[in-house]
C-alpha cells in the first residue's frame, strides 16, 4: 500500500515538474501575459490592435506575425491551435477550446459577440481584431484577454468574450513560437 501511495505522489511530483517552467523562468505565454499586464492603461506602439501583439511577442522572446492566412489581413501569429466560425445552427470549430491559453494570440474577423451578463445584455462587435488571452475559464468557453484599439481606445484593456455568445464571423486562436 505505502509503495502505490509514494508511487503516485512521485508521479504526480514529475508531471509537475514536466508541465511547469523551471523555477525562477516564466514560459512564452507568462512572459506575454506580463507585457501586456504591465502596459495596461498605456498605449503600445502605434496604439492599432497588431501592435499590442507584436511588441508581446517581441518582449517575450518569440516569432513575431507569420504570413497573412487565409486571405490577405487574415494575421497568424504561431501553431494554430484552435478555430471557432458561427454557424447558423452551431458554431463550426477545429481543434479544442480545452487547449487555449494565456500568452496565446487571437485574430478575429467580422466577428459579432451577443448575449446576456449580469444587469443585462451586451454586444460586441469586431471587423478585424487581433487580441492577446489573458485568462482562460469553463473549459475553454470563457476567453479574457488583453487589447488596444476598441471603442476609440488606443490602450491596453481587459475584455472577456464568452464563446457561446458567437453570432457572425470567426476567431483564431494561435500559440506564439519561441524566436
Amino acid at each position: 500500500m505505502r509503495g502505490r501511495i509514494f508511487g503516485l505522489i512521485l508521479g504526480c511530483y514529475v508531471a509537475v515538474l514536466i508541465g511547469a517552467a523551471p523555477a525562477g523562468q516564466q514560459s512564452l505565454g507568462e512572459k506575454i501575459v506580463a507585457y501586456c499586464q504591465e502596459h495596461k492603461g498605456e498605449q503600445v506602439g502605434d496604439g492599432e490592435c497588431a501592435s499590442l501583439a507584436n511588441h508581446a511577442l517581441r518582449a517575450a522572446g518569440a516569432k513575431g506575425r507569420g504570413p497573412d492566412r487565409p486571405e490577405k489581413g487574415d494575421y497568424t501569429w504561431g501553431t494554430q491551435i484552435f478555430h471557432i466560425e458561427a454557424q447558423e445552427s452551431a458554431p463550426k470549430t477545429e481543434g479544442k477550446s480545452l487547449d487555449i491559453k494565456p500568452g496565446d494570440i487571437i485574430q478575429l474577423r467580422d466577428v459579432k459577440f451577443k448575449g446576456r451578463r449580469p444587469g443585462g445584455t451586451y454586444s460586441m462587435i469586431f471587423a478585424h481584431h487581433t487580441a492577446v488571452v489573458a485568462g482562460v475559464e469553463d473549459g475553454g468557453q470563457t476567453i479574457h484577454i488583453f487589447h488596444q484599439n476598441f471603442g476609440g481606445k488606443k490602450i491596453v484593456m481587459t475584455a472577456t468574450y464568452n464563446l457561446a455568445d458567437l453570432k457572425e464571423g470567426w476567431l483564431r486562436f494561435y500559440r506564439p513560437v519561441a524566436g
